[in-house]
């Protein structure tokens, strides 16, 4: 059986971090301005190449986690705003999601406080959502699903049976970048049809967008 998804958005695989990494040097002490030894210092200080440091600073490139970490720390600067960028009042929302070890409800965290709405975690253990999402005034209950495994370029979620009023979402990720997902909402009846059969939900095609049973 084939299912029409619905997609939420994505969070956008061309982001601005050579602009948030460009305004942490200009407000740190320790960094040259541009053109004035800052590409040199940097690669000195983290213990690259000067061409490396230069394609940070282009877009060409984007530094590994490990990398990104460091920078943060040289630069004094939180790792999430510096990774995904947000206003210092979301940090704490990424340090909650980041807690919880789930890359994909991360990244559905980050994509909602972009958007402009504000994200508060689920403490309720009667309650099956992960947060509660308010957005121009409207407050919507949601239950983040990564894939437990991936198969010959699919992706399975294991659904289930959510309380009343939650929606449920599967992360669905992009190979090619750290933090770039597609999010789809899943039909309250589907999910509950899937959880009780004990069926994985399967996204088969990226490309297409195609969502079938197994």
């Amino acid at each position: 059986m084939d299912f029409e998804p619905i997609i939420l958005n994505k969070v956008n695989k061309v982001n601005s971090f050579k602009d948030r990494l460009s305004e942490a040097c200009n407000k740190s002490s320790s960094i040259p301005e541009y053109g004035k030894g800052r590409q040199v210092t940097i690669a000195k200080m983290m213990g690259v190449s000067q061409e490396a440091v230069r394609k940070w600073l282009s877009g060409e490139a984007r530094p590994r986690a490990n990398s990104v970490k460091k920078l943060a720390k040289i630069l004094d600067v939180e790792y999430i705003w510096l990774t995904l960028g947000s206003d210092q009042d979301a940090v704490s929302s990424y340090r909650e999601a980041s807690e919880r070890q789930d890359a994909g409800l991360y990244a559905f965290v980050s994509y909602i406080v972009n958007a402009g709405g504000s994200v508060a975690f689920n403490k309720d253990s009667s309650d099956t959502s992960d947060l509660m999402v308010i957005q121009k005034g409207v407050m919507t209950k949601y239950s983040v699903t990564s894939a437990n495994s991936y198969e010959g370029g699919g992706q399975q979620f294991v659904l289930k049976s959510q309380t009343s009023g939650v929606q449920t979402v599967c992360a669905v990720k992009y190979d090619s970048f750290d933090v770039a997902y597609d999010f789809v909402h899943v039909p309250f009846e589907i999910a509950a049809e899937h959880a009780k059969s004990g069926k994985d939900y399967i996204i088969n095609n990226l490309q297409n967008l195609k969502y079938k049973e197994k």
